[in-house]
């Protein structure tokens, strides 16, 4: 390994971090309020005939139920899903509608696991509470009835 730094510049070496700009969470996917649907630099959008060295990376303006940050961050203001729009011939939007939950299948595994963890659940209430163990029930035998003592 080098002990001298070579013929580079001592004053060079040094680099900024990225920007971790872009979308966050993409179009259909559940967004929940304040959440950060897209980071981004300014919401100009420049003529396509206009030729930048460096494009900016996503140029969209918020929609419904959408709000912005005052670094143009884009983030939702309810719970729903993201949908992107067009907004005029040159732009986009984003907008986060509400949505209805469907109804779970009862035969998935996900709901007979969350059922078998119900019921471990409310037996170890149960225990807990003083019911150490299920009782067992004895039924009553009447005098009258004959019972064989060969078991």
């Amino acid at each position: 390994m080098a002990h001298k730094k070579g013929a580079g510049s001592t004053k060079n070496g040094r680099d900024s971090k990225g920007q971790r700009l872009g979308v966050k969470i993409y179009g259909d996917q559940v967004a929940k309020p304040g959440a950060i649907i897209i980071r981004q630099r300014g919401t100009r959008v420049l003529p396509s005939s206009c030729s930048i060295r460096f494009p900016s990376p996503l140029l969209v303006y918020p929609g419904n139920n959408v709000g912005m940050g005052k670094d143009h961050t884009l983030f939702s203001l309810i719970d729903g899903l993201v949908k992107f729009e067009k907004y005029g011939p040159d732009k986009k939007k984003v907008s986060v509608y509400p949505y209805e939950k469907e109804p779970e299948n009862p035969n998935s595994y996900r709901a007979r696991k969350r059922e078998y963890f119900r019921m471990r659940r409310e037996r170890k209430k149960a225990r807990a509470e003083g019911a150490t163990e299920p009782q067992l029930v004895i039924a009553a035998v009447d005098e009258n009835s004959e019972v064989s003592a060969d078991c």
